[in-house]
Order: structure tokens, then sequence, then C-alpha cells
């Protein structure tokens, strides 16, 4: 429209023109006014979009979750996303296993978890934090394996300490890496109304820090894995329970400018 009236402008205040190439120029004048129009609104209403997409991210936890399915293409565009995260030097330090309910490897993989933390109960453990993290596995177990299987998919996340031999990064920016991987997944699961959330599951020195669950998981030397991703879905009620509940404090008493 503001093309046309441009256009209307133009022929009232040069009446006169009458070559091919006057004619040409007015439309070229018309088309770059009407895209440079177009793509200022297009990047306008893109960034609402991703801003949106941000803040529209939510954490939906085992109850919560109806047992529905996840399409592994889903999971797919989430780990596609994770790809696309920063890191210091490219070196990419984030690595994923991902457990299927359809296959029954989600299940067989949180019995090792417990086979992993009860042997090693009795073997003894390094620290008291191990200890304390494995004992607290087994003792949660009979109530969240009634709990697992709502999840359609589990994801390990893990970090490979030297990602590229030759660029060897601090251990803090690898894994700030990998959690901005882990947001990035999280943003397009709540877009594709895939219910999520990144667990510790009992961090560095718990059932997945045991020898078994890191030689399942492929982690050598100095590798971690930092949690699952549990997938699933919910209800509507719950999706705009939790949208309702949210709230962030204002980034005005967050930021100072200089």
């Amino acid at each position: 429209q503001e093309s046309v009236c441009l256009c209307r402008s133009l022929c009232v205040h040069l009446p006169d023109m009458s070559t091919k190439a006057e004619w040409a120029l007015l439309g070229g004048a018309v088309v770059g006014f009407g895209l440079a129009t177009w793509l200022r609104r297009r990047q306008n209403d893109s960034s609402s979009e991703v801003i949106e997409a941000v803040k529209s991210r939510r954490s939906l936890f085992l109850p919560d979750y109806n047992g529905d399915d996840v399409p592994d293409s889903s999971v797919e565009l989430m780990l596609e996303a994770a790809n696309w995260a920063p890191s210091h030097g490219l070196t990419q330090p984030w690595r994923f296993h991902v457990f299927r309910r359809s296959t029954g490897e989600l299940e067989k993989f949180f019995r090792s978890q417990l086979d992993a933390c009860e042997a090693a109960l009795k073997c003894g453990l390094s620290s008291q934090a191990a200890t304390e993290a494995c004992k607290k596995f087994v003792g949660k177990y009979p109530k969240n394996s009634k709990l697992y299987p709502k999840c359609s998919h589990v994801i390990a996340i893990s970090m490979k300490a030297v990602a590229n031999p030759e660029k060897i990064m601090p251990e803090w920016e690898e894994m700030c890496a990998c959690a901005c991987a882990v947001q990035n997944a999280h943003i397009v699961a709540c877009q594709l109304g895939v219910a999520s959330y990144w667990s510790s599951a009992g961090g560095f020195e718990g059932p997945l820090a045991t020898k078994e669950l890191r030689a399942l998981l492929g982690l050598e030397g100095d590798d971690k894995c930092l949690g699952v991703m549990y997938v699933g879905r919910a209800n509507s009620k719950t999706w705009s329970n939790t949208q309702e509940r949210a709230k962030r404090d204002p980034i005005s008493e967050k930021a100072k400018w200089h």
C-alpha cells in the first residue's frame, strides 16, 4: 500500500515522464521502497518471535508428563538446535546419548544406574558426596521407576573435555558451551509442544559418574556427564499453569548501563 501511494505521488510530481527509462526508474524506486518496508517489518516480526520463544521456555517435570510419545523427529530438531550453540574455538564439546522408551533402552538406562550404584555402595566409594548421591538414587528408585516410563526419551548430556586436541579450552568454558546447547534444545522443545527439563541427576559424583555409566556414555579422561534431559508430553492445562506461574524480576534490577 505504501508503494502504491509513493507511485501516485511520483506520478503527480513527475507528469512529464515519457521515456521507458524514466518509467523504469520509477518502477525500481517503488519496488525498492516496498522491499525495504517489507524487510523492516519482517525483521521486527522475527525479533518478536524469537523473544517470545525464549520467554515461553518452561521446565516441565516427570509428574507433569502424560505418557504420550514424542516423535524422534522432534528430538532430532532439538539436537540440531543444540548443535548450533556457541563454543570458544568452535570446539563443540557437547555430546548426547538418546535413550528411547520405544526401544526399551530408556528403562535399561535407569536400571543400569541402579545396578551401578548398588555395586559401588558394596565396594565403597571414593568420597562422601558420591556415597550420598548413590544412596539417594537407590532410595528414590522405587518411586521414580514409576515415573520414568512417562518419558518418551531421555537425553544424557556430556561434555568432551578435549573435543579438539589443537584447541584446549578451560573446562568452565566448555561447560558453558554445553549449557548453551541445552538451552537451544529446550527452547525448540517448547516450540514443538515437547515437555522437558534438564536434571543434574546426582551431579559429578552420582550414578552417572560410576565406571559402568561412564563406559556406557563413552566418557574418557576428564569428560563429564552433565546430567540428563527428560523428554515427554504434557496436557494443555499443565502447559497453561506453567505459563501462569512463570515470572522474572525486571532486567533493570540486574543490569547497569555505563
